[in-house]
C-alpha cells in the first residue's frame, strides 16, 4: 500500500490537523518528498508534533524512515520524477519568476544543509593530493567554475568530463588520499554515474554533489552535499550549488589561510607578468 493510500484509509480516524497534514502530502506528495519536517509542517499549518504523531500513525518509527519511503515511492513513479512548475502559471514577469525560483531553493538549500558534512568535505578538499572535479558532459559547467578558483588556493585540481586518456592517467595513480568532487544531477548522467563507480572501485573518496540523498551517485559518496532541484524549463536551477562550490572554497580558506595566502599571492604576482585583467592595480589577497 502507498503512502497516500494509507493516508486516505484512515483518514476518518485523524485529527482535525491531521487530516490537514495527510491532505498536504496527498496533494503536494513529489513537493513533500524534496522537504525536510519543518517544512512540511509549515506548510501544512501544523505543528512539528504533529506531523511526529502522524507519521507514528501511518506505522512509522520516525520521521526519516517515513521520508525515506516517501522519497522511494515518488523515484518509482515513472510519470513524474522530478520537480517542475509551469512555466505559464504566473502574472508576474519571466525573470521574476525564475528569481523566485533559485532563492526558494536556496533557502532549501540551507535549512538542509549539514555542517559538518560541510567542514568535513572542505577539509578533505584542501587535504587531498589531487583532486578530481567530476561534472560529465552535462553538468560540466559546475565543475569549471569550482577548477577555475580551486586552482589558486592548491595544486593538482583536475575537472573530469568524461572517460578519456586524461582521466584514466588521473585514475591509475589516484587512491586514498585522492578526493574527488562529482555533480550529478536530474537526470543523472551515465558518463557520470560511471565515472563515480570507477573511482569508487580505486577507493577515491568520493564528496557527492546532487539534489537528493536517492540519487545514484548517493552510495559511492563519502560525503553528500545536497543542493535540491526543480525546474521550469530543461536548464537547471543552478544558484544554489554555485554557492555551495564558493562556500566550500571560503571554508577552505578559512581554516588554511597562513598556507593559502602563499598560493593566492603568487597568483596575484604572476597576474602582474599578463595582460589578463584591465584593471591591474587591484589586489585581492590585499583586502583578506
Amino acid at each position: 500500500m502507498s503512502i497516500s493510500e494509507r493516508i486516505l484509509s484512515i483518514s476518518e480516524t485523524l485529527s482535525k490537523k491531521q487530516n490537514l497534514l495527510g491532505k498536504f502530502i496527498v496533494d503536494n506528495i513529489f513537493e513533500a518528498a524534496m522537504m525536510n519536517a519543518p517544512q512540511i509542517a509549515g506548510r501544512a499549518g501544523v505543528s512539528k508534533a504533529t506531523l511526529t504523531r502522524f507519521v507514528h500513525t501511518l506505522g512509522f518509527e520516525s520521521f526519516a524512515d517515513f521520508h525515506t519511503e516517501l522519497r522511494k515511492e515518488t523515484l518509482r513513479n515513472q510519470e513524474m520524477k522530478f520537480r517542475q512548475e509551469p512555466y505559464l502559471d504566473s502574472n508576474n514577469s519571466v525573470y521574476q519568476k525564475v528569481f523566485d525560483l533559485e532563492m526558494e531553493l536556496m533557502r532549501e538549500a540551507l535549512e538542509n544543509m549539514e555542517q559538518e558534512i560541510f567542514e568535513k568535505s572542505a577539509e578533505m578538499l584542501f587535504e587531498a593530493d589531487q583532486v578530481m572535479l567530476v561534472g560529465g558532459p552535462i553538468h560540466n559547467f559546475l565543475a569549471f567554475y569550482a577548477g577555475n578558483f580551486m586552482c589558486g588556493f592548491r595544486d593538482n585540481v583536475r575537472v573530469v568530463s568524461q572517460r578519456d586518456m586524461e582521466f584514466l592517467s588521473l585514475l591509475r595513480n589516484a587512491g586514498q588520499k585522492s578526493c574527488a568532487l562529482v555533480f550529478s544531477y536530474p537526470r543523472y548522467s551515465q558518463e557520470v554515474q560511471t565515472i563515480t563507480e570507477m573511482l569508487s572501485e580505486k577507493k577515491v573518496p568520493v564528496i557527492g554533489m546532487t539534489d537528493s540523498k536517492l540519487s545514484p551517485i548517493v552510495p559511492f559518496a563519502k560525503y553528500t552535499l545536497l543542493t535540491p532541484q526543480k525546474y521550469i524549463i530543461l536548464a537547471d536551477a543552478s544558484a544554489s550549488a554555485m554557492a555551495l562550490i564558493h562556500s566550500l572554497m571560503v571554508a577552505m580558506y578559512r581554516k588554511h589561510s597562513d598556507r593559502i595566502r602563499g598560493m593566492l599571492e603568487k597568483y596575484e604576482k604572476d597576474i602582474l607578468t599578463t595582460d589578463m585583467f584591465v584593471y591591474k592595480d587591484y589586489n585581492f589577497v590585499k583586502q583578506l
